[in-house]
């Protein structure tokens, strides 16, 4: 299977200036999936030559715009310009029914043209697709957050979403082969509701990935994002690179990376 980087920024400011991008992530294994596809998703799909009507699911993991932004063009893709019911939606409580202040986000429009909608919670799954998806628990400012972990033929690729540091959630990651982790802020230099670099340690030191991708940068990991990355690979003894823009991983037997745009 191969994961796609359509951006490896994340944040208020990073999203407002595109330093970095932000479409998300796109997994292609037996099915085409589209995790948070936020601001330019479509664009980034398009310079990277994926078709956004080659998509056969879309998971938003919280209604901050960073990471839905670009969910309704990416279901306009997958259900074939809204002319077939096709294709999976699976978002947190807040992205399709609202939670507080927070969401929700997608359309009742869009929502039925889709196939199936799943609201998320920490434990739920969706097994309907040709692989079977986890909501994995998190603590970020939308507390209907979750992480993600997508279980396939070739093994298992969580994500862990926005969230701070909190004991025992490295059991959510204990089978990954990849780990993908949104880190915000190098060093200690950790903000609410956020990892920094510190944090992925305490994380490592526990859960033994293959492969452990540093992501979803704010502009102080700018620059600094190779080298909080092998910080973290010292540390803990786990292979662990920073996300680039357009980064593409292969995993099968063995995890091979090809990177993208570095700025």
């Amino acid at each position: 299977m191969e994961i796609h980087f359509l951006g490896s920024g994340g944040g208020r400011w990073v999203t407002l200036t595109q330093r970095l991008r932000t479409g998300g992530i796109r997994l292609h294994a037996e099915a085409k999936v589209h995790v948070d596809p936020g601001p330019g998703a479509v664009l980034s799909m398009a310079q990277a030559d994926i078709n956004a009507l080659d998509t056969d699911a879309v998971f938003v993991t919280h209604s901050h715009p960073d990471h839905y932004t670009d969910s309704h063009v990416v279901i306009e893709g997958m259900t074939r310009g809204m002319r077939t019911k096709r294709g999976v939606f699976a978002g947190s409580r807040s992205v399709i029914l609202g939670e507080g202040d927070a969401g929700p986000v997608v359309t009742r429009y869009h929502l039925h043209k889709v196939g199936e909608s799943h609201v998320l919670s920490p434990g739920s799954t969706v097994s309907t697709l040709s692989f079977r998806v986890r909501a994995l628990p998190a603590r970020h400012s939308d507390p209907t957050t979750v992480g993600l972990s997508f279980e396939f033929e070739d093994g298992v690729v969580a994500y862990t979403s926005d969230t701070e540091y909190f004991q025992g959630m490295s059991q959510s990651y204990e089978e990954a082969r990849v780990l993908i982790l949104n880190v915000i802020r190098p060093s200690g230099r950790r903000i609410p509701w956020h990892l920094c670099t510190k944090d992925v340690i305490k994380i490592l030191e526990e859960v033994k990935p293959e492969l452990a991708i540093l992501n979803h940068f704010g502009m102080n990991m700018i620059g600094v994002a190779g080298k909080e990355a092998q910080k973290v690979q010292n540390a803990t003894g786990v292979r662990t690179i920073a996300a680039s823009d357009f980064m593409r991983v292969v995993m099968n037997e063995s995890i091979e990376v090809e990177a993208g745009e570095v700025r």
